[in-house]
């Protein structure tokens, strides 16, 4: 009788659930070591260049680009040797000017109507970009203007011009491709509403 009951604790599967333990810990082991491996970044240049090579299919892709070029490159030629645009073709890109001005108002319209908050993007977010626009935007004016040989009167002009409110272009690019609309949608509306007192303040600051 003890040998059978030796037999069959040397032949039994009383260790199955230390076994069991062993195999879900190694398994846990592998899930970490996997999950770790899928959490490290690649090096900076190769997300650099990753970047860049979105930055660039995203651009090459969108008409804008091709319009701005054409704008820029006929621009050009008309001012070399004062040629003057045809009527007809004039008069058709003032109408799509025009009406795309207007879809772009209604377009921020509802995308404020949408958000649950007046201000989209958060307090800090909007004292920010009101910072950025009417006191850092001006400061690179004024470097700029100083790099070409701006001076005088011209100078102090495109300080207030550099203060005027956001355009609403770039909400149009940030909805498009999904960067910070909140933060754009919120500088155009409140930019407009405090450019007026800023804009006299630089007036009377400048002596214009």
């Amino acid at each position: 009788m003890n040998n059978q009951h030796v037999d069959r604790e040397e032949f039994s599967f009383g260790n199955k659930d230390d076994d069991s333990k062993v195999l879900a810990t190694d398994g846990a082991n592998n899930i970490n070591k996997s999950q770790q491996q899928a959490k490290v970044m690649p090096p900076t240049s190769v997300m650099t260049r990753l970047i860049l090579i979105m930055v660039w299919r995203k651009l090459i892709r969108n008409p804008n680009s091709y319009s701005s070029l054409f704008g820029i490159t006929w621009s050009l030629i008309s001012f070399k040797w004062n040629i003057e645009m045809p009527a007809i073709i004039a008069k058709s890109i003032s109408i799509l000017s025009d009406a795309g001005l207007g879809m772009a108002m209604f377009s921020l319209g509802l995308f404020m109507a949408l958000n649950p908050k007046i201000i989209a993007c958060g307090n800090r977010k909007a004292a920010f970009a009101a910072g950025m626009r009417f006191l850092v935007g001006p400061a690179v004016m004024v470097v700029a203007s100083y790099a070409v040989g701006l001076r005088g009167v011209l100078l102090r002009v495109a300080i207030i011009q550099a203060a005027l409110p956001q355009g609403i272009v770039p909400f149009v690019f940030a909805k498009e491709y999904n960067v910070h609309p909140s933060i754009l949608s919120t500088a155009v509306i409140f930019g407009m509403l405090i450019a007026l007192p800023i804009t006299l303040l630089y007036y009377i600051l400048l002596g214009l």
